[in-house]
């Protein structure tokens, strides 16, 4: 099983990435918003403690917008 987590301020391009780069076989679920970067990181830290094996998506900087984030996992069963 593939594990990919992150956060992001745009979850529009979010779909079109990990459609892109991982296919859509997978199960994408979405939380949030939350309403700070900082909240979104606190989210993201706790899954991290709580997944064995994982890819993370790093955010791209984003210029001078604090307002909504929100996380993500997807979760792909690869064939043995």
């Amino acid at each position: 099983m593939k594990i990919i987590i992150g956060i992001t301020q745009e979850p529009t391009k979010l779909k079109e990435f990990i459609f892109l780069h991982h296919g859509k076989s997978g199960s994408l679920t979405e939380v949030g918003p939350f309403l700070s970067k900082m909240d979104a990181l606190n989210w993201l830290v706790y899954l991290k403690s709580v997944i064995g094996d994982f890819e993370e998506v790093i955010p791209e900087l984003q210029t001078g917008k604090e307002a909504i984030w929100y996380g993500f996992t997807y979760e792909r069963v690869d064939a043995i």
